[in-house]
């Protein structure tokens, strides 16, 4: 990264973030907030606070056939279903504190855009048009995949359904999977012909972007990675004989249209929802950050390279930043996968209302399964909200209670000096995208927290640099926390009536300006903390 002139300081750079998209067939639950949505949100405060133009975005995934088997089980129309889950998760996008620039579901512009990106580089050869066996269902007459098509996976036995087993990540066609009884997986396979982009015949452009690139990816999806290159790269299906979805008529005239599938038009729509969001058709930017669960990185990794890269190879206006793929593993509850269409969850919103933003942004953090499986216990989660976040606030508040009044107008005793700095280089290396953590920034509230509540009881009140040091280290955590809680943040300007840090982020590099004001006291309501009107 570049420096400022003369600064030393990292120059600013124009970051984009975005998480998978929700597939609108219910409510945001824990798995989501705890993995993809939590990590991106903090990524994006955080790169604002290191100064950064940050562009924030991403949309409800339409297109996928999950949506059609979720209302088929609830007895309610897809279109009904997902215009419930886009007003749900924003409600709860909110409730969170997810403060994203834009979110939306796809419209017709959105639609011309896909079929477009996708028509040109069809055009330009870079599928193959193939035969195909696919379960297929003589009652009805349809062809079964992605969620229609359930069964174990011929890679590692679990439990599947067509597209990427879930618990090895690895990809597997819909006819592949070993079929069980009473499942699509079993039906009778009939030959028909698809479009695919054929990554094998791509395999010199897919290893040389990972032999060139900088960026070193997490360890579950490294694994995915090598184990996928180690073999023959599978074909995708790039449309499939279906109209759910974005249909295309490149088979010619009088053949029946197919639709483009879902998880390859995922990448297309980062790229849309992300020019919207900065309001610029031809937006360049420095870096791309996107959150998924690894379930998805089999798609990010080979599928959405694979695309990025023919379009610019093919003259396309897409651009080639610096891209960090950061996975997340599962966030379990009681042992269990945290899944909508199984039914095994903990509504998000209804956690949210039960504890308050700050305290389940903060233990959803802590807890994030971003380098391995975590389990979510509402029990011990209240236990460490209690001790870590609470109980150190509640000491804050009362020990710095005898400093109303005082300003931050002397310089901070060496011992508080050496502190800030401390704490200071922890958030830096948590909020630093070569190994950015929300784990870690959790930890540095914690800690912060810890040797302020410490540190309390035996400040000299006759010592000006001893109390100077306090407020002031109190008041550096309204720009280190902002990213993990922003209402603690908002009620740290309250207490010095400082500027609001609402939908602005306070800078890292304003972090050695004081106060104005002096110390009025910190508030910590005995209900959950919430967002400042």
């Amino acid at each position: 990264m570049a420096d400022s002139p003369g600064t030393g300081t990292p120059a600013p750079r124009r970051v984009n973030v975005t998480f998978s998209p929700p597939t609108p067939n219910g409510d945001l639950h824990l798995g989501h907030l705890a993995g993809p949505v939590l990590n991106s949100d903090i990524c994006a405060r955080s790169q604002k606070v290191l100064g950064h133009d940050v562009a924030f975005a991403t949309s409800t995934d339409d297109n996928q056939t999950y949506v059609v088997t979720t209302a088929e089980r609830l007895g309610v129309t897809p279109e009904a279903l997902i215009q419930d889950a886009l007003d749900s998760v924003t409600k709860s996008l909110e409730l969170a504190g997810v403060d994203v620039d834009l979110f939306e579901r796809p419209d017709d512009d959105y639609t011309a855009f896909v079929r477009s990106f996708f028509t040109r580089l069809w055009e330009h050869g870079a599928f193959d048009l193939r035969e195909v066996e696919l379960p297929y269902d003589p009652d009805s007459g349809e062809y079964k995949a992605e969620a229609f098509v359930t069964g174990l996976c011929p890679t590692c036995l679990a439990h599947a359904r067509a597209g990427v087993c879930e618990a090895c990540g690895l990809y597997n066609l819909p006819g592949a999977l070993l079929p069980v009884s009473d499942t699509a997986s079993a039906l009778p396979r009939r030959a028909v012909s698809i479009w695919v982009l054929d990554l094998e015949r791509h395999r010199s452009l897919i290893t040389n972007w990972y032999r060139t690139t900088d960026v070193q990816l997490r360890p579950d999806l490294a694994k995915v990675v090598a184990d996928t290159l180690a073999g023959r790269l599978p074909y995708i299906p790039l449309t499939y004989p279906t109209t759910w979805g974005i249909t295309v008529e490149w088979d010619g005239p009088g053949i029946q249209p197919q639709a483009i599938n879902a998880w390859p038009e995922i990448y297309v729509g980062h790229l849309y929802w992300m020019q919207q969001a900065r309001l610029d058709t031809g937006a360049e930017y420095d870096e791309l950050v996107q959150f998924i669960g690894i379930d998805n990185g089999f798609y990010n990794a080979f599928v959405y390279v694979t695309l990025a890269l023919l379009a610019a190879r093919h003259g396309m206006p897409v651009h080639l930043p610096r891209t960090r793929t950061l996975t997340n593993q599962y966030y379990m509850l009681e042992g269990r996968k945290f899944s909508t269409s199984k039914g095994d969850v903990r509504w998000a919103r209804d956690y949210l209302e039960s504890v308050g933003r700050d305290r389940a942004r903060f233990v959803l953090a802590l807890t994030s399964p971003e380098l391995q499986r975590a389990e979510f216990s509402e029990p011990i989660a209240a236990d460490t909200i209690a001790a870590r976040f609470d109980t150190p606030l509640a000491t804050i508040a009362e020990g710095l209670g005898a400093l109303t009044g005082r300003h931050v107008d002397t310089t901070p005793s060496p011992w508080w000096d050496a502190a800030l700095q401390a704490s200071r280089r922890r958030f830096e290396d948590a909020y630093r995208l070569e190994n950015f953590s929300v784990r870690r920034a959790a930890e540095a509230v914690a800690l912060h927290l810890e040797v302020l509540a410490l540190r309390c009881a035996r400040i000299q009140l006759d010592d000006a640099s001893d109390v100077c040091g306090a407020l002031r280290f109190l008041w550096a955590l309204r720009t280190l926390a902002w990213p993990v809680t922003p209402d603690l943040a908002e009620h740290i300007s309250a207490a010095f009536a400082g500027p609001s840090t609402v939908g602005k982020a306070p800078l890292l590099a304003d972090l050695a300006v004081t106060p104005e004001n002096s110390f009025r006291g910190l508030t910590v309501p005995a209900a959950p903390l919430t967002a400042a009107p």
